[in-house]
């Protein structure tokens, strides 16, 4: 993986603002003194009182759509429990648990990947080292450096990478007559669909993208192994150096991987819809 590019200009994602926003709160001093917390170790009242006023500092919009500000207030809240859904998450992997039992867990994780694409979308000048440093410092600032550290950052870097492979193949595909595309609810993403895409109205089938070809190779091949259908997990056909230390890839790359993902995807809708016509 590249070396990614610090930002040119002062970062927007600075958390020194932000902490101070929610530190000097109403909701956060009274979460503090809430009786609720009795029992509570002093890492989770603080998780909690953070959470609460990051949520109720949020503004409402007629439009629905959240400014820089309230989806930095909506990330963090996410990330009082973020951590500790991925702990419980390895845990349960462990244990051998059922899908059932580790869906909550899943369902945190998904909405917290949400939030940040979410964020990354309205703002598309962001810079991946930016996004990267304000979670893993606003984590550090909330759970304490015993529960950050490098492992975290990995954790993060490597969601961060394959939601720009993500957004690069909404690119490509926008650019595609013919072809349409959503975006997955949570519950969606829960089954591993990362996009949903139609040929000429065909009906909408999912699609599982990768950030590399061993990746996607992998993960067919295992599909396989499974007895499932693996032509719906694809490669981006985008290397990383292509986003320049960005979120997205230009006209030119665009241009260049078209034909590549056009491929893939003709295969991945005519299959999905055979499949479903059998039965």
């Amino acid at each position: 993986m590249e070396k990614e590019k610090s930002p040119e200009k002062k970062s927007n994602l600075g958390i020194g603002p932000l902490v101070e926003q929610i530190g000097s709160s109403d909701t956060y001093t009274l979460a503090r003194n809430d009786s609720a917390n009795e029992g509570l170790s002093e890492l989770d009242i603080r998780r909690r009182s953070i959470r609460l006023a990051a949520i109720n500092l949020q503004e409402t919009r007629p439009s629905g759509r959240r400014s820089l500000e309230d989806h930095k207030l909506n990330i963090t809240a996410q990330l009082t429990t973020f951590g500790q859904s991925l702990q419980e998450l390895n845990k349960l992997e462990k244990q051998g648990a059922q899908r059932q039992e580790r869906l909550p867990a899943l369902r945190r994780v998904a909405e917290f990947n949400h939030a940040i694409k979410e964020m990354v979308d309205d703002n598309q000048s962001l810079r991946f080292a930016e996004v990267l440093s304000f979670i893993t410092n606003m984590n550090q600032q909330i759970n304490g450096s015993e529960h950050a550290g490098e492992g975290f950052e990995q954790e993060i870097r490597g969601r961060l990478v394959g939601m720009r492979h993500e957004i690069a193949y909404e690119q490509i595909i926008g650019r595609m007559p013919g072809v349409e595309c959503r975006q997955p609810t949570v519950d969606e993403d829960l089954n591993g669909a990362d996009i949903f895409v139609s040929f000429n109205d065909s009906p909408m089938v999912p699609i599982d993208v990768k950030a590399s070809f061993e990746t996607a190779q992998s993960a067919q091949a295992e599909a396989s192994r499974r007895g499932f259908d693996a032509s719906h997990i694809v490669w981006s056909h985008v290397n990383d150096e292509e986003f320049d230390g960005g979120f997205r890839i230009s006209e030119e790359v665009i241009a260049a991987k078209s034909g590549y993902v056009y491929n893939d995807l003709l295969n991945a809708v005519v299959q999905q819809n055979e499949a479903t016509r059998r039965s």
